[in-house]
């Protein structure tokens, strides 16, 4: 059934047409008989005037003997008589002499007279070719041509004048254009009545097209629009059908690409669950890594396993191909880089190991390059080996250089028999305090511009790498997928991107606020991970991009979350300013200001008070930034001169004099936790004072 919106009156389409047939017929006809009239009346007026013309000539034709005699007027005043009433339109039947004297005229007692043209005279544009000494001039009311009477040798006798009044034009003109109203009512009405019946006819297909379509609204594809028509109507038909039967198939073919999109999806998340997700803190280095798939799934791969004796192993790999094919080698490397990584001495037995494996499994043709490194944190010292993979670009704080480590090693699976492991060895790298180790795929430095199709390059990613390895493993990460982005401006990317990197900070990078204490224990973090499980359970949360403009809502959502409630304003005031100190920490030290990052601020009420008085709680900050080595926290002296003139610099101060407890766990799996503990009747009882913890 029809659905038609309620108010709206429905138009019949064969009215529409007939009534718009008739309107343009009517101003067509209208527009033809209106140059037709005035073409008529053109016509009529010169006919009228060449007739005039002719009369004037055959007037001095026959005036010419009558004017050699001695009494003209006797042979032309019944001449004259006589047409007049002959031909009573015309108003002016005159023969003058070469003086301008009536010789001739219907009335006889203007003979003899001087003739008095009419006034206002203007000459007329001839409508037949015209002779010497002729004249047509008319005004408002009168119509007037002379011809010259001429004797036998051309000589001029005198002038003969016939006159007709325009009135007597205008009625000749009219009354040809009497009938024609009514013969166009006549035209247009039979014209509109076979409009209307020809648009009934023609559109009797619709009430079948309008009843298919409304199937097809109410999803039955398979019944088809049956209609016989010859017409554009049957056109029609055939296509509404066949867009009813690709419909169907489109139908069933979106079914089987969700179901698609939820397997790959499904893959998706599982390959993404193999990798890192959170950065590893490993004493004095952090490792950061990062994959960007070309596609849903990809087939790069990266890893950061802990190994007996507090040693970090770490691996690159690179899959032939991409897509799903690419993700299942990567899964096969996942699981077997964990069964193999304890029980290989070195990086170049465990990568001749998975060749081995990989070589029973892979399809001739199918290849991996892989990265695999084995780090010790306490002295620095990386061995690694590489199987054919990209070459290991480090970075050395002292002195400011770049270098880059290759490997003769070629890639796994792509020779069958142990050719591969021939040709893989160990080397040996020392990281020093500020240097970085950058590890990527091909993807990132094959990258290329649109426009001349240039790769982005080894030279770009030492740019970037000598721009940012001071900020930390993060920030170089964050840099280096940000200028490929840029390199490739808006096309898509090629090929999987993984970059892996690995930074020994020194202290003096790190600078961010000290916790309470030099270091925690295992204990402790696992207490502040419970501590951050419980805000996630129960508390309030804040998440803010790290740069100062956002840190501004921090006061409106103490507000509406209530943890101000019963709080003096010079209290507020302080614990608003110790949490903007703290969080812009973060944003400075941690993020560099960087806004595409952000933190999380959660509030955890613990047990209520007296009634007078708010509960106090804890406040968690997480953040996933670049992680400091604390330094016992030592209060300002504000005696000094010297920290007076200052006038900055006192944000630890603020925050140590607000909160009751101050603890800070970095490199956690959930990412650097800061705890901040408040009690609001210190608060209350340090209004007008400065605390220091």
């Amino acid at each position: 059934m029809m659905v038609i919106a309620p108010g709206r009156p429905v138009l019949s389409i064969r009215w529409i047409v007939a009534g718009a047939a008739a309107v343009l017929t009517t101003l067509a006809v209208l527009g033809v008989t209106g140059v037709m009239e005035r073409r008529t009346r053109n016509v009529l007026a010169d006919e009228i005037e060449t007739r005039l013309l002719l009369e004037a000539r055959n007037l001095a034709l026959a005036s010419s003997s009558a004017l050699l005699t001695d009494y003209p007027e006797l042979l032309l005043a019944p001449l004259l008589k006589e047409m007049q009433a002959r031909q009573p339109e015309l108003a002016v039947i005159v023969v003058l002499d070469r003086s301008g004297i009536i010789q001739g005229h219907p009335d006889v007692r203007r003979i003899g007279t001087t003739f008095a043209p009419p006034k206002d005279l203007q000459r007329v544009p001839y409508p037949a070719p015209k002779r010497r000494n002729e004249s047509l001039e008319g005004n408002a009311t009168i119509l007037l041509v002379s011809a010259p009477i001429l004797d036998a040798n051309a000589r001029i006798l005198g002038t003969a004048l016939v006159g007709m009044n325009r009135s007597h034009i205008e009625r000749a003109i009219n009354q040809i254009g009497k009938p024609q109203p009514v013969i166009l009512a006549a035209f247009l009405g039979t014209g509109f009545a076979a409009s209307f019946l020809l648009m009934s006819v023609l559109l009797r297909p619709i009430a079948a097209l309008r009843a298919g379509i409304e199937r097809i609204g109410r999803g039955d594809l398979s019944t088809p629009v049956d209609l016989a028509d010859r017409t554009e109507f049957g056109m029609l038909a055939v296509a509404v059908n066949d867009m009813s039967s690709k419909l169907h198939k489109a139908q069933g073919e979106m079914v089987e690409r969700a179901r698609l999109a939820h397997e790959m999806e499904l893959a998706r998340q599982i390959q993404r669950s193999l990798l890192p997700s959170e950065q590893t803190v490993a004493g004095e280095f952090i490792i950061n890594g990062e994959q960007w798939a070309a596609a849903e799934v990809g087939g790069d791969y990266f890893d950061v396993l802990p190994l007996p004796g507090g040693r970090i192993a770490l691996a690159v790999a690179d899959v032939s191909g991409k897509g799903l094919a690419g993700c299942l080698v990567t899964s096969m490397i996942f699981s077997l880089l964990r069964a193999y990584h304890s029980s290989h001495a070195s990086p170049a037995s465990l990568l001749s190991a998975l060749d081995e494996r990989l070589g029973e499994i892979l399809q001739r043709g199918n290849f991996v390059t892989m990265f695999y490194g084995v780090l010790d944190p306490e002295t620095g010292r990386l061995v690694y080996c590489s199987a054919g993979h990209n070459p290991t670009l480090v970075y050395r704080r002292e002195p400011e250089r770049v270098e880059w480590l290759r490997s003769k090693g070629i890639p796994l699976g792509s020779i069958r028999g142990g050719a591969v492991g021939r040709t893989l060895e160990d080397s040996v790298l020392q990281l020093a305090r500020g240097d970085v180790l950058v590890q990527f795929t091909d993807g990132v430095n094959e990258t290329m511009a649109p426009a001349d199709e240039e790769q982005f390059g080894f030279e770009r990613m030492e740019e970037v790498v000598l721009e940012a390895a001071r900020a930390g493993a993060r920030r170089v990460l964050d840099r280096l997928h940000n200028a490929v982005g840029s390199w490739r401006r808006d096309g898509l990317p090629m090929d999987d991107e993984t970059v892996l990197v690995v930074s020994r900070e020194r202290v003096a990078d790190r600078e961010r606020q000290p916790s309470t204490g030099p270091g925690h224990s295992s204990i402790e973090v696992a207490a502040a991970l419970r501590r951050f499980a419980l805000a996630e359970e129960r508390g309030i949360c804040l998440r803010l991009q790290a740069d100062f403009d956002s840190l501004n809502r921090l006061q409106v959502w103490l507000d509406r979350s209530g943890i101000l409630q019963g709080l003096s304003e010079a209290a507020a005031g302080m614990l608003s300013l110790a949490l903007y100190e703290a969080c812009a920490n973060v944003v400075e030290h941690g993020y560099d200001v960087d806004p595409a990052q952000s933190l999380e601020l959660w509030w955890v009420a613990g047990s209520a008070g007296s009634d007078d008085q708010p509960a106090h709680g804890s406040f968690l900050i997480r953040d996933r930034g670049k992680p400091f080595r604390p330094d016992p926290w030592k209060p300002t002296d504000f005696e000094d001169p010297g920290v007076r003139k200052r006038g900055r610099g006192l944000g630890l101060d603020i925050i140590h004099g607000t909160m009751t407890g101050i603890a800070y766990h970095p490199g956690t799996e959930q990412g650097n936790i800061t705890i901040l503990d408040w009690d609001p009747r210190m608060a209350h009882a340090g209004d007008g004072e400065h605390r220091h913890a």
